[in-house]
């Protein structure tokens, strides 16, 4: 079943970036969809001097990300949405060639997976509140996930004390899936850790 998953996925995404499918189709589960293909066709093509697909490709994570913001709590919504402002902006100046370098493209996609991670951090705390132990430890993990590829795209290296803290926010997120028995106050410290080193990157990624 799992293999099926990953086909239909795969299919989906090769049928969004030809157009035939919206991306709002596969943009409600977060578990199972990305937004990594549509950001790697979008620089490759402004590599390639494809402006207009390069253009394109940005506006569908736009739309991916204004889809998430649909579905997400208040402080998730409002990051979510900035950046689906952004990556319009974004599209628009690589259309009209006001984007001189990559680098702009690359700090907008490490902005939007913050965003994400902000917003499956929230969703993790909400769940954990809840004593929804498997949703928050899923939501955690996707938060670690959003983080590391933030910090990829901007081309900036995960310092000691962060690497730390996700390690130690892995190990619970695998533990609350499971369902294992856990100390409250051990989840809320490592919550509250996480959420800590997502602003503190946001803080340095910060549009000037």
């Amino acid at each position: 079943m799992d293999r099926l998953n990953r086909i239909i996925v795969v299919v989906a995404f090769a049928l969004i970036m030809m157009g035939v499918l919206p991306l709002t189709a596969v943009a409600g589960s977060e578990s199972s969809s990305s937004i990594e293909p549509i950001f790697q066709k979008a620089k490759q093509d402004y590599l390639q001097k494809k402006i207009n697909s390069s253009a394109q490709q940005i506006k569908k994570g736009a739309a991916y990300m204004e889809s998430q913001a649909q579905e997400a709590s208040a402080k998730g919504k409002e990051a979510l949405t900035a950046s689906a402002q952004e990556l319009e902006k974004l599209a628009d100046d690589v259309k009209k060639g006001a984007v001189t370098s990559e680098k702009r493209m690359e700090e907008s996609f490490a902005r939007a997976y913050l965003a994400l991670a902000v917003d499956a951090h929230i969703k993790s705390t909400e769940s954990w509140t809840r004593k929804e132990a498997a949703k928050a430890g899923a939501a955690l993990d996707l938060a670690n996930k959003h983080l590391e590829k933030s910090f990829t795209w901007a081309g900036q290296k995960v310092e000691k004390s962060t690497q730390d803290v996700m390690k130690k926010s892995d190990e619970i997120s695998l533990k609350l899936q499971k369902k294992s028995n856990l100390i409250a106050e051990d989840v809320g410290n490592r919550l509250k850790d996480a959420g800590n080193e997502i602003e503190k990157f946001g803080k340095r990624i910060a549009p000037r």
